[in-house]
This record gives structure tokens, C-alpha cells and sequence, in this order.
């Protein structure tokens, strides 16, 4: 397993790592949080009431199990560029000259002088800089889905108008729900995700501290 947490599979660890997100979060979604969301749903229907604020009810919608697989497989793929950060870290403070860190042309350190690892240390930085692009991207997309749902729910809410006026409230409370909801759930999910950003960064940051002081190197 340990192998295979390299970054020359970085694009199979992408695919199957997709479908191991869907497979979890299709797999809550049967299993608690349909019948959960229909059971509430169904009660507030018959009672004319509007929905309770139960976690089933919030994450009920397609945006926010959007945004949950979503934000599985940046967790997963994070992860993944973590425990390659954390093996190069340990290289580097395990080994008197790592340059297989920086480069995986060079073997022989003996031909590298203070300005090539001047250059693979910069090459280093803006390869882990790419990295983090995909995570970045989907800490962008969640909150964007959400706010998709937020328009989705208020045009629900607004076509059922009519049937509020008329007493009937619980079609018009239930799309204001989605509207709030989506957007609630993204982004908490966002902030979760910067968050764990924000871990990763520090571990590429480190990583760059220690080649820098490794080589003498200011």
C-alpha cells in the first residue's frame, strides 16, 4: 500500500478515490439519511408544519451530497499528498544530502553544486504549490454548488406561493429549506477544507525550511 502513495499514480489515486467517495456517501445516504429526511418530511406534510431542523432534513438534497462527495475526495486526496510530504520530510532529516527530494533525475549528489539546488529547491516549491491547484479548486466549488441550491430552493419557494397563501405551507417552508440548507452545508464544508488547506501548506512550507537550511541555502 505504502508503494502506491507515490505521486507517479497521483492520477489513478484521482480516479479510484472519486468512486470510493461515491460508494461512502451513496451508501450514508441510504442507509440514514433517506429514510431519516423521508420519515421527517412525511410527518411535517401531514401536520402541515414546516420541517424540523434535524441533520437528516439539512443534508437531504442533491448540492449538499454534492458537496459532501466532494469534499470526501479532497480529504482523500489531501491525505494522499500529506503522507508523501511527511516521507519527504523524514528523507531529508534522515539523510545527509537528499537530493532524491528534489530531483528524480539526479542520483549523484556529488555533481550538484549551491546554485542547482538553488534551482531544484525553487522547482521543489512551485511543483507543491500545483499540487494543492485540484483542493483549491474544489474549496471554490463547494461553496458555488451551494449557493446553486440557494437559487434552486428559492425559485421552488417562490412557484409554491400560491399554495401558502392558501394554507398549505409546508411546500413553500421545505424549498426555503433547500435554499438555506445547501448553502449552510457548503459552507461549513468550505471552512473545514481551508482548514485542512491550511495544514497542508504548513507541511509544504516546512519541507522547503528544511532543504533550505539542509543546503545552507537563504
Amino acid at each position: 500500500m505504502n508503494k502506491l502513495i507515490n505521486k507517479k499514480y497521483v492520477s489513478i489515486f484521482l480516479i479510484i478515490s472519486f468512486f470510493i467517495s461515491v460508494f461512502l456517501i451513496q451508501v450514508f445516504y441510504l442507509a440514514l439519511i433517506n429514510p431519516l429526511s423521508f420519515e421527517y418530511m412525511s410527518y411535517a406534510e401531514l401536520n402541515n408544519i414546516s420541517p424540523p431542523r434535524h441533520f437528516s432534513v439539512v443534508l437531504k438534497d442533491p448540492e449538499q451530497k454534492l458537496c459532501l462527495i466532494l469534499f470526501l475526495w479532497s480529504l482523500l486526496v489531501g491525505i494522499f499528498y500529506s503522507i508523501i510530504l511527511d516521507r519527504e520530510s523524514i528523507a531529508i532529516n534522515q539523510n545527509k544530502n537528499p537530493i532524491s527530494v528534489l530531483s528524480d533525475e539526479i542520483h549523484d549528489s556529488s555533481i550538484a553544486d549551491d546554485e542547482l539546488y538553488k534551482v531544484l529547491i525553487e522547482n521543489k516549491f512551485d511543483l507543491l504549490q500545483l499540487d494543492l491547484t485540484f483542493i483549491k479548486y474544489i474549496s471554490w466549488a463547494i461553496p458555488s454548488i451551494g449557493f446553486i441550491g440557494t437559487v434552486r430552493g428559492i425559485g421552488e419557494a417562490l412557484s409554491k406561493a400560491a399554495e401558502a397563501i392558501d394554507g398549505n405551507i409546508t411546500g413553500m417552508t421545505s424549498s426555503l429549506g433547500v435554499a438555506f440548507n445547501s448553502t449552510f452545508v457548503a459552507l461549513v464544508l468550505s471552512i473545514l477544507l481551508m482548514l485542512f488547506i491550511t495544514r497542508i501548506e504548513y507541511k509544504q512550507d516546512t519541507l522547503i525550511v528544511l532543504l533550505r537550511s539542509k543546503f545552507l541555502i537563504k
